[in-house]
């Protein structure tokens, strides 16, 4: 490209204007430069997609794996939380049983009755402090091939088994002189498929109880699978969960220190 030069020995222009330059761009040059200006090809748009629908691809994965393990987790939790429920109240129960020489403690692998002691909930009312307290798996099935399908627990006052003048004035503010008050069931949980009650007797464990006298101490196993058939205990398949409750008034002890069961002795 040239640009028209002065002459040492020309003249300026009389009027003192400026000279116009005057580029020309070769018509070769400008299709170089329309081929050659920073723009995005064709094979780097499609790379570019690839790579965003990867990384969408990767956290939709990575949020799918999240709110799988959190309602794994919740799961888990509430299982827990129903296990210890039945345990804590089994145990309240059951370390306050008496002996009583007329209910007694009656105990097979998957129910508990017994009478359990406690204050009256009602201020201003007549109450017993004595409450019948059932524990019983419920079963769905037929009867050859029932499976655990949850808890019950029902509980009712035991005004007619109080050794005092004042029986028959609990009884009748019951509303009822003859049978004892209905018992009302409570479903502790739904989420268990296995329980069983073994019972401690001083030398060894039983799978049934029954007497006056509660056990010394009694086992409670609670799972969320179901026992396969002949599979014994300790070959169970899923999580067991055990504890061994203590309870004082199985121990031996004189007859005239347990005020329960010799209230109605002559």
């Amino acid at each position: 490209m040239r640009l028209p030069c002065q002459t040492s020995g020309a003249r300026p222009p009389a009027d003192g204007a400026a000279t116009a330059l005057v580029v020309r761009i070769p018509l070769r040059n400008a299709h170089f430069a329309i081929r050659h200006s920073p723009a995005f090809t064709l094979l780097e748009v499609v790379l570019a997609i690839t790579i965003a629908i990867a990384i969408l691809v990767v956290a939709l994965a990575f949020h799918q794996q999240a709110t799988t393990l959190r309602g794994a987790l919740l799961e888990e939790s509430e299982r827990l939380a129903a296990v210890r429920q039945v345990m804590d109240r089994l145990s309240a129960d059951l370390r306050v049983a008496p002996v009583h020489k007329e209910y007694g403690f009656t105990g097979s692998s998957n129910s508990l009755r017994f009478v359990t002691t406690g204050l009256p909930f009602q201020p201003g009312s007549i109450e017993s402090d004595l409450k019948r307290v059932t524990y019983q798996a419920t079963l769905t099935g037929e009867s050859t091939n029932a499976a655990i399908s949850g808890l019950l627990r029902s509980e009712a006052p035991a005004v007619d088994l109080i050794a005092s003048k004042l029986a028959p004035v609990l009884t009748t503010a019951t509303g009822d002189n003859n049978a004892p008050a209905t018992a009302a069931a409570e479903p502790l949980t739904d989420l268990i498929r296995f329980l069983s009650f073994r019972f401690w007797d001083g030398t060894g464990w039983r799978d049934n109880w029954s007497g006056p006298t509660p056990p010394p101490g009694v086992e409670v196993s609670l799972g969320f699978e179901p026992l396969p058939a002949e599979v014994a205990i300790e070959e169970y398949p899923g999580e067991l969960f055990r504890r061994v409750i203590y309870l004082p008034a199985g121990q031996l002890m004189a007859p005239d220190t347990n005020l329960v069961a010799s209230a109605k002795a002559p």
